[in-house]
């Protein structure tokens, strides 16, 4: 996998030193860019109407994965976000220590973790999450959703395998 491909916009809406985008980019694991230069990146957008699939592996490839990092205090730009190429990620508890448990409400890290997961790098995605002291709890906690969400086909299919957890 070519570097660069974890990208990620930054709305400092939040503490640069909590930023856990912010942390990968400075151990060089993840590249800011302006939304104008998200270019073909696949956009992970709570708000987009599809699915990331691991059909999607191949755009990430070559274009890269992109979070938009931001505070979940102000959702509404990203409700009013348009990119090219979004996906949303099915229903994952967070493992972050403001978020514990809640469905949904995940950190940038969390998930690009899960994207990568999904898509099959999921030894980039442990690379990723071992660098915060709750990223372990984060892929244990998901572990069973995770790996199913990962054979998913189509849209459908992994709706229903989201159902049959949530």
């Amino acid at each position: 996998m070519r570097s660069g491909i974890v990208r990620f916009v930054y709305y400092g809406e939040d503490d640069p030193k909590k930023s856990t985008m912010k942390k990968l980019q400075r151990l060089g694991l993840a590249e800011q860019v302006p939304e104008s230069r998200i270019g073909c990146s696949i956009v992970l957008n709570p708000f987009a109407e599809a699915y990331i699939l691991r059909t999607d592996r191949p755009s990430i490839e070559r274009c890269g994965v992109c979070a938009l990092d931001g505070s979940w205090s102000n959702p509404g730009r990203l409700e009013r976000g348009v990119y090219r190429r979004q996906r949303k990620l099915p229903t994952l508890l967070a493992a972050n220590p403001v978020n514990y448990g809640k469905p949904n409400i995940l950190s940038s890290a969390e998930a690009v973790c899960s994207a990568l997961y999904i898509i099959g790098y999921i030894e980039l995605a442990e690379q990723l999450m071992a660098k915060f002291n709750w990223g372990h709890s984060f892929l244990s906690l998901n572990a069973e959703p995770l790996a199913e969400y990962a054979t998913a086909e189509s849209q459908e299919q992994l709706q229903a395998i989201m159902e049959s957890y949530f």
